[in-house]
């Protein structure tokens, strides 16, 4: 987010001594990173902070302090695949002084360029996913072309043609081909092709 009321807390950001302990959970889905302060905390106020690097000054991720109703955690939208940041809870128990833990330092995963496909083998409809590099808000679509062969090497069905955003997409194959014919129980190659490479998974079709 956007770097909120740092001026004014530019001094106690830099003046309070930080734990160790007790440590964060990392989620990260959806482009969207989730950093969760292990613990119970609940009725506390906190406040998050990022930097990136552990000796620069920390950005507040929220204009305020958070009433925690359950879990103290943040959800970071701008955090970049494969980058390093480092987060700080500050935690402000009622009527008690404030602890600040951290910094915690957080690798971005990066997702890889690949394709996998469920439920496989299946005579039911399957879903194909494939995943490109980067993140879909910090970074533009690619183009991309996901195509079903048969063992001849035959294009029987284009799944998708056109640009996609980066992380992971999904499209369903509902076992027919490109002329809306039912397609029969065998082997198949889905290949999908991007600017970052190929990515090539057999699919079973059963009877």
């Amino acid at each position: 987010m956007r770097r909120l009321f740092l001026s004014l807390l530019l001094m106690s950001t830099l003046a309070v001594p930080a734990l160790a302990g007790p440590g964060v959970r990392i989620d990260y889905s959806d482009d969207a990173l989730r950093v969760t302060l292990e613990g119970v905390y609940s009725g506390c106020e906190y406040q998050v902070y990022r930097a990136g690097e552990r000796v620069s000054a920390f950005d507040p991720l929220y204009s305020d302090f958070t009433l925690c109703t359950g879990d103290c955690f943040v959800t970071d939208f701008r955090a970049a695949p494969g980058a390093t940041y480092f987060y700080r809870f500050d935690v402000k128990p009622a009527g008690q002084p404030l602890t600040s833990y951290g910094p915690f330092a957080v690798t971005v995963p990066n997702t890889p360029f690949g394709v996998r496909v469920w439920p496989n083998p299946s005579n039911r409809p399957m879903t194909v996913e494939f995943s490109v590099p980067g993140s879909n808000r910090l970074e533009g679509a690619v183009p991309v072309e996901a195509r079903l062969l048969d063992l001849q090497g035959r294009v029987v069905r284009t799944l998708h043609s056109g640009p996609v955003g980066r992380g992971r997409t999904t499209v369903t194959w509902d076992g027919r081909g490109d002329r809306g014919q039912a397609l029969g129980a065998g082997l198949y190659f889905l290949r999908v092709t991007s600017p970052f490479g190929t990515g090539t998974t057999r699919i079973v079709r059963t009877p």
